[in-house]
């Protein structure tokens, strides 16, 4: 069970996230499936996943560890992208470039996510992300 989960989480960032398709990654989510602690469903997920990328739109993770042990998988991702346009969820990057407008600049961001999967699909999820480093990056503060 522990490989089938981490093979999934592995399609969601190859078929969905890296794609930059808002549906099918959420697609991968429970329709009552939890982000950060909060019950978001699917369409929740759709609607963070299009915030991703209309802020970054050549987004991309890439995975450098991934551990799975029962219905938990945590991977350590570096995240890329270039910083082209404004979230369209303003709570999205818990609302550090909400009105921010575009840099320009490439961003490398050192992530951790961790899922919890249930009969196939993701019912949890939550990061660690470095924002500070981000926003560094970004210009957005020195």
């Amino acid at each position: 069970m522990p490989d089938e989960n981490k093979s999934l989480i592995r399609r969601l960032y190859d078929e969905g996230t890296n794609q930059h398709d808002a549906v099918a990654a959420a697609a991968f989510y429970a329709a009552d499936a939890k982000n950060h602690g909060h019950t978001v469903g699917r369409q929740g997920m759709q609607r963070v996943f299009e915030a991703l990328f209309s802020t970054f739109p050549d987004f991309n993770y890439r995975i450098e560890e991934a551990t799975a042990e029962g219905d938990r998988v945590v991977c350590k991702v570096m995240m890329t992208g270039t910083h082209l346009g404004e979230p369209t969820m303003p709570s999205a990057f818990s609302g550090m470039l909400a009105g921010v407008a575009p840099t320009r600049r490439k961003v490398e961001v050192l992530q951790f996510h961790s899922f919890r999967v249930s009969g196939g699909q993701i019912t949890e999820h939550a990061a660690v992300r470095d924002d500070l480093g981000m926003l560094k990056q970004l210009g957005v503060i020195a």
